[in-house]
């Protein structure tokens, strides 16, 4: 399935114009319970940076990365004009060249995109209408990072 992120000619880097190449360059991949080969989509995933590589070889750097949406329950694959430093993401998040870490916790998922009731966490607005902040955060999302240099 990763393989197919290939085969999108639009897929380019755009350093002046990060919302477009968010845009265009996430792809997202439905997970199954159980329905994950670990090796195959680690190794998939290695295909396509060596490929990005190869395409992107006379442009400038970028990083093709990919994480695990546990609310969403699937595997989100991108790819930035910016550093692994520099993602595009909204929340506290780290970087790992070990795919298998973030492959791993969409095969262990028993239940993809299914968030249950005693992991809510109730959120309350302050006077300013600000959301207050948990007590303790949740931990940074671990996330696989090729650089494309």
């Amino acid at each position: 399935m990763v393989l197919s992120y290939l085969d999108d000619d639009e897929v380019a880097l755009l350093p002046d114009d990060p919302v477009t190449e968010v845009r265009l360059n996430t792809w997202s991949y439905s997970v199954g319970a159980g329905a994950v080969d670990v090796p195959a989509v680690v190794a998939a995933l290695d295909v396509v940076a060596a490929a990005l590589r190869q395409r992107l070889a006379t442009r400038s750097s970028g990083t093709f990365y990919a994480w695990y949406d546990e609310q969403a329950g699937a595997l989100r694959c991108s790819l930035s004009s910016f550093p692994p430093a520099k993602l595009p993401f909204r929340a506290p998040y780290l970087v790992t060249s070990d795919a298998v870490a973030v492959v791993q916790l969409a095969a262990a998922d028993a239940e993809p995109g299914v968030v249950s009731c005693s992991e809510l966490v109730d959120v309350t607005d302050d006077a300013a209408g600000a959301s207050m902040p948990q007590e303790q955060p949740p931990p940074p999302l671990p996330v696989w990072c090729a650089a494309l240099q």
